[in-house]
């Protein structure tokens, strides 16, 4: 591994020159800064940013976390994420945490300005006093909540529906969201439950509209394909079957399509599917996939732009819950 006082004598300076250059600061001359560059070119030097935050020195880490930065929805947060951070100059380091997984989180946001918690479950892991200093979480609790207007959209869904002209309409639900563990002494910092709103939109709208909800027409997946499936096999068993189904996530919707073919059923002619979220799934799938959309990468530059802010010693204000899109494909249509 280069070190900087490799870099220091390619450059012909002292290893302090080369830790102000790569800290940012504005003392060093500019003909010395350019040969500390073209000497961290020419030697392939990485700033380790660990040991720059155990020493002290000038910290532009932030750290992010979830347990499923193998599905879309957290890689889209993540990618917004990432856009804002290379825009301010700092730094990212992402990890995903596996239901299974020993990892403390206290090592790595202690060493960070700010933390981003993405669908955070963090249960058993330690309390709100082992994150940074600054928390901002999407999808699920924390100190600063990035959410969106679950209850609108899911209704600008079912309304889709019912213009349509359906009245057998179900329901594929997801999971609750866990409340962040708090300190002793702290108050408890209560979840925002997603899946509870879109499931209230749902029965407000099947109330207000006096549409029957007959048993087994609201049914619960893990916002994975293979429950989406699973729970549209259950559905389809009814009597009388659904001719449309509002699915809280696109994963589950597309298990939800892939299972009427199964049947032998045809999207939309037999059965209209309409989900949220417009991962890049919902685009790709066959067909087109009519979705609420959420604009995940832009609530991942926003909870790094709050971070940064906090991080400043700024005080930024707390956004208002993101308005969501109806986008429509070609999984719907009159029943």
């Amino acid at each position: 591994m280069v070190t900087i006082q490799e870099v220091a004598r390619q450059a012909g300076v002292s290893p302090m020159t080369v830790s102000n250059v790569i800290n940012g600061k504005a003392s060093v001359r500019p003909a010395a800064r350019q040969r500390v560059l073209a000497a961290i070119e020419a030697t392939g030097y990485r700033v380790n940013l660990f040991a720059r935050a155990l020493a002290g020195g000038r910290n532009r880490l932030i750290s992010v976390f979830t347990p499923q930065l193998n599905r879309p929805y957290a890689a889209e947060v993540v990618q917004g994420a990432a856009r804002a951070a290379e825009r301010l100059k700092y730094d990212l380091v992402v990890m995903m945490l596996a239901e299974d997984s020993v990892s403390d989180l206290s090592v790595m946001t202690r060493l960070s300005v700010g933390t981003l918690l993405i669908q955070p479950g963090l249960e058993g892991r330690g309390t709100r006093s082992d994150l940074s200093a600054h928390t901002v979480s999407v999808d699920g609790p924390g100190e600063w909540q990035l959410t969106v207007d679950n209850y609108g959209g899911a209704l600008k869904a079912l309304q889709h529906l019912s213009s349509l002209g359906h009245t057998h309409i179900a329901l594929i639900s997801g999971l609750n969201s866990e409340p962040l563990l708090s300190a002793p002494g702290e108050p408890e910092v209560q979840a925002r439950d997603d899946a509870t709103e879109r499931l209230r939109a749902y029965r407000d709208f099947m109330q207000a509209s006096a549409l029957d909800v007959p048993d087994g027409y609201v049914q619960h997946g893990d916002y994975s394909k293979t429950s989406g499936e699973a729970a549209l096999h259950r559905l389809l068993a009814l009597t009388p079957p659904p001719t449309a189904v509002f699915v809280a996530g696109d994963a589950m919707a597309l298990g939800a399509i892939h299972a009427a073919q199964d049947r032998g059923l045809l999207v939309p002619r037999d059965l209209s599917v309409v989900s949220f979220d417009d991962l890049p799934i919902a685009a790709a799938s066959r067909p087109g996939l009519s979705t609420v959309r959420q604009p995940l990468g832009l609530m991942g530059e926003t909870a790094v732009e709050l971070l940064v802010a906090l991080a400043e010693g700024r005080t930024p204000e707390r956004p208002r819950p993101f308005a969501t899109e109806l986008i429509l494909r070609e999984s719907t249509a009159k029943p």
